[in-house]
């Protein structure tokens, strides 16, 4: 009787009373919304281009004035419409979402400043979340989640008296968010000249004197003898057999007489140094810095020099600054050299767009990168018209077909000709549609079908135009990439897959005969003897083994040099130098084995 007397006493105790719900009154509400707005425009609208300019403002010719105006504006209208969307909210409501928006800012800031490991600030191949690696995809996904699911917790768990504590911390965080990056931008204004740099379109002398390579003679081909050099950038053998030859094999009906080698290995993995290697022969060993290489290799090339002294006009078309820095340092072999004392910045609208679009790209999570698209730095060289008569070739890939479409091939007498054509291609992402116009599919475009189309539709139609100038038999022409693709992240080491770069050759004097299939170990270095060979040039031996001089199953022993990026302890970019040996068919991973690992040699780019 008496347990069920406290039994009942039990059950009739008040239960404790939850503290009640209490909802931010606006005065509440007003200094958190505005730090975090504020937060949000100056992250992604203002300080990441600016950042992102300063820190890479050698490879840009135009001045911080042309497009920060529009980026200010941007981060304004980002704030204010934030601020729009906030404020006028209440209750649950209110709190959830300034929830998602202070975890959206904070992980924004540090994605852009701590998670981006292997990604550089100027994102140009591999974009996509594919080329960051499953694994890294995976981490970085789930630091966001939890980040936002606590985030979210927080508002709608913490109640009564200790609901204080959220604006507080909000109104701290994002004071934090904002201080930690007016730092880096209040030392590069005060000790650098990135507000002065490139400020005025009058060059200095200095840089009127810098010689560019355009367009001239581009359509120009000799009665005589001819080398054809198309290079497709980033030509992995994937592209044509995984892809082209499957999907779409009828754009290869103009190779007749060339031969396709299966098992070709590039010596690096980027266009620099690969395009300045494969014009001049001479090997960068990643301790000269780019413009000290680039001087020599192409002052003291053999291979040009060769070429000059059997009467070939060389026309070399190809980006500056990844394969030369002052076309001057080639300027007794070219004929397609130029330079200005004068330029003009164009579509500055547009330039503060692909600023924002890198922006975008440095602060989203990996899984959404590719929202962003892709902008490398080769792109800005189109905000860039000089006062020349002929425009500064760039490698994009739809003004080298307009160039193509509206001037036909035309001959000349009295020299033989060298062409080297070096265009986007393969590299990601992919521009632009079959049909050549800006691709309005939105995202990052991943599609090799489109690639090898846009690319052999170039090179289709100046074999064409060879061929009914009855030039096509007797000329050289050799197709190929500058290096393969990665399949992976920059900083994979040791490497995913075999780096194998496709290459078509067609000896002079060689058509009509259907497409033949070559599986020799074939390297790079043999492309400049091959030429030499194939023109009747001949030498003393010096430049090695044409690709015809190999046979399959030879156990051969090629080099390859990748550069894995690396971050150091002041978060600066390294490149560090993995050098392969592969002996025997490269197309099996097996036969790739890592024999160095050179120390940290700095930014091999400088």
């Amino acid at each position: 009787m008496e347990q069920n007397q406290t039994d009942v006493l039990q059950e009739q105790k008040p239960k404790k009373a939850r503290a009640p719900y209490v909802g931010f009154n606006w005065k509440q509400r007003l200094l958190p919304v505005i730090l975090l707005s504020l937060a949000a425009g100056f992250t992604v609208g203002f300080f990441g281009p600016f950042d992102i300019y300063s820190n890479n403002v050698d490879e840009f010719r135009f001045a911080l004035s042309s497009f920060l105006l529009y980026n200010v504006l941007w981060s304004v209208g980002i704030s204010a419409a934030i601020c729009a969307l906030l404020l006028p909210l209440r209750g649950r409501v209110f709190d959830v979402a300034y929830a998602i928006f202070f975890w959206i800012t904070l992980m924004l800031f540090v994605q852009g400043n701590y998670l981006n490991i292997g990604i550089s600030s100027l994102a140009g191949d591999g974009m996509g979340e594919d080329g960051m690696g499953v694994a890294s995809v995976i981490f970085n996904t789930v630091i966001w989640v939890l980040v936002g699911g606590g985030c979210v917790s927080a508002v709608c768990l913490v109640r009564g008296k200790h609901r204080e504590i959220i604006p507080t911390v909000g109104i701290i965080a994002m004071i934090t968010v904002i201080g930690m990056q007016t730092i880096p931008f209040a030392v590069n204004s005060l000790a650098t000249d990135v507000w002065e740099r490139n400020h005025s379109t009058l060059l200095t002398d200095e840089e009127a004197n810098e010689h560019f390579l355009t367009y001239k003679n581009m359509n120009k081909v000799s009665t005589g003898k001819n080398v054809i050099y198309f290079v497709i950038d980033r030509f992995d053998v994937t592209y044509y057999e995984d892809y082209a030859l499957k999907e779409c094999p009828e754009i290869f009906y103009n190779l007749d007489g060339f031969t396709y080698f299966d098992d070709m290995t590039s010596l690096y993995p980027r266009t620099f140094p690969s395009v300045a290697y494969m014009l001049t022969g001479k090997e960068h060993d990643f301790h000269d810095e780019r413009v000290e290489y680039f001087e020599g290799a192409y002052q003291e090339s053999e291979f040009l020099k060769t070429l000059k002294e059997n009467n070939y006009n060389i026309n070399i078309y190809t980006d500056s600054y990844y394969a030369y820095n002052d076309a001057r340092d080639m300027q007794e072999y070219v004929t397609n050299s130029s330079a200005s004392k004068y330029f003009k910045v164009v579509d500055t609208d547009k330039l503060a767009g692909d600023m924002m679009q890198i922006s975008l790209f440095r602060y989203l999570p990996h899984l959404t990168k590719s929202w962003a698209g892709d902008v490398s730095t080769s792109d800005f060289d189109k905000y860039i018209v000089y006062d020349t008569e002929y425009p500064k070739y760039t490698t994009d890939t739809r003004d080298l077909y307009r160039f193509l479409m509206d001037n036909t091939l035309e001959t000349f007498d009295g020299a033989n000709n060298f062409t080297f054509i070096h265009f986007t291609g393969c590299h990601l992402p992919i521009k632009y549609d079959e049909n050549y116009e800006e691709w309005t599919g939105g995202g990052y475009r991943n599609d090799p079908i489109a690639a090898m189309k846009q690319s052999f539709g170039i090179i289709n139609r100046y074999i064409d135009q060879l061929k009914a100038l009855g030039l096509y038999e007797d000329a050289t022409i050799i197709i190929t990439g500058d290096h393969g693709w990665h399949g992976g992240s920059d900083t994979d080491v040791p490497l995913r897959r075999p780096h194998v770069t496709a290459l078509f050759v067609k000896e002079s004097g060689k058509s009509g005969d259907a497409l033949k299939t070559n599986r020799a170990p074939v390297a790079q270095a043999d492309i400049i003897p091959t030429i030499l060979f194939s023109e009747g040039i001949v030498t003393d031996g010096t430049f090695g083994k044409t690709v015809f001089d190999y046979t399959e199953g030879e156990a051969r022993t090629r080099k390859y040099n990748f550069q894995s990026l690396q971050y150091n302890a002041a978060g600066d970019i390294d490149y560090e130098v993995v050098i392969y040996e592969i002996v025997g068919r490269a197309r099996d991973f097996e036969n790739w084995k890592l024999v160095s690992r050179d120390d940290y040699v700095g930014n091999i780019y400088q």
